[in-house]
């Protein structure tokens, strides 16, 4: 019998945590099942040039076939199989999994991907089920694989079991070549990927925006991806007008990973403004592959990544300061074009050669191998 590794996630919406899980499994080795608790629309796209067999066990879309595939699987585990459970409420499933199938002795490896939440940035469901995790069940997993230094001290001193905590950061390739448009040294583009959440904080992007156009006469464009963040979303273009930057902004929705680099690769900075719960940002160490420089809030392990390539600012820095950052790069790129290019140069490599997504799958495997 093939030995299997089984992936349990809430879903393959386009957060981090899903879109770092697909581009982890075709590095993996052996026999790979993803199960979804819930499916969404995206789910057949976004797997279509995987080879991965994929159940999902949401109680409104699943199906006998599902079922049946599951309860099979379930009860063909063996001790070398592993479980990567990803995130809190498909950790917990997991957890009750081999509680329940106890003899048969697989292995169950825990990934947290972010940093410490409370009860008022999350879901109940998630809150929930990181209380039980942390209190009743923190003995049950094999290992625990962190990818913040951050997220895993945080979640040991509040009761992850120490000597099963491992660091393994997020892995990525490149989807695209660098684009920049080199004999235009007076266009700017910014880039933020986000989904329109409190957590990402477009309202300080915003008043930065608004600071930039009016204190500092330049051209610039904002490309905006995420959730909601289109043109049907008429009462963000109305906050746009009324703060006079709609005709800096171009509105993209949600985007494809391919899309998202190709936007990485045309753009001069990126930036990552949110005020909790990121552990490993991945469209900081994505953006960077292509030369893009971070600006970024100084949360789980964007320091790390953007080393010396970036701006790390606290939590809710001032959007007078974040505005002022922007035209420091813009000046650099207008008055000293061969030293940016090199820059853009360095600062692809430094990101490519730490986040090989071939040496990640490596790490992993010989987590679970051993």
């Amino acid at each position: 019998m093939k030995r299997k590794n089984i992936y349990i996630i809430p879903s393959l919406g386009y957060g981090g945590a899903e879109s770092f899980l697909l581009r982890l499994i075709p590095h993996m080795k052996y026999e790979n099942i993803i199960i979804t608790l819930f499916n969404t629309k995206h789910d057949k796209d976004r797997l279509k040039n995987i080879k991965v067999k994929y159940i999902t066990l949401d109680p409104f879309r699943t199906s006998i076939k599902d079922l049946y595939s599951f309860f099979q699987l379930a009860f063909s585990l063996g001790k070398k199989d592993t479980i990567f459970s990803w995130l809190y409420i498909a950790d917990l499933i997991a957890s009750f999994l081999k509680i329940f199938l106890f003899w048969k002795k697989f292995n169950l490896i825990w990934n947290v991907r972010n940093t410490i939440i409370d009860i008022h940035q999350y879901s109940l469901a998630s809150y929930f089920s990181y209380l039980i995790l942390k209190s009743l069940l923190y003995r049950i997993p094999n290992k625990i694989i962190f990818n913040s230094k951050e997220s895993m001290n945080q979640h040991i001193k509040n009761g992850y079991y120490k000597k099963k905590c491992f660091l393994i950061h997020n892995g990525f390739t490149r989807h695209a070549s660098i684009n920049k448009k080199k004999n235009k040294k007076k266009s700017f583009n910014i880039i933020y990927v986000a989904r329109l959440h409190k957590q990402k904080n477009h309202k300080l992007l915003f008043e930065s925006l608004k600071i930039l156009s009016e204190k500092y006469k330049f051209h610039f464009n904002v490309h905006l991806v995420g959730k909601n963040i289109d043109r049907n979303n008429f009462k963000l273009i109305q906050k746009l007008k009324e703060l006079n930057i709609y005709q800096n902004i171009i509105l993209h929705g949600l985007l494809d990973q391919a899309s998202v680099h190709e936007l990485f690769s045309k753009c001069d900075i990126t930036l990552l403004l949110s005020n909790y719960g990121e552990s490993f940002p991945n469209v900081i160490a994505e953006a960077m592959l292509y030369g893009t420089f971070p600006i970024a809030t100084n949360i789980g392990e964007t320091s790390n990544i953007v080393g010396s390539f970036g701006d790390i600012i606290p939590i809710n820095q001032t959007p007078l300061v974040i505005s002022r950052l922007i035209y420091k790069y813009y000046l650099e790129k207008r008055n000293n074009f061969n030293f940016w290019e090199q820059r853009i140069k360095d600062c692809q490599d430094f990101s490519y050669d730490r986040f090989k997504i071939q040496t990640i799958a490596k790490k992993f495997l010989s987590i679970s191998n051993s």
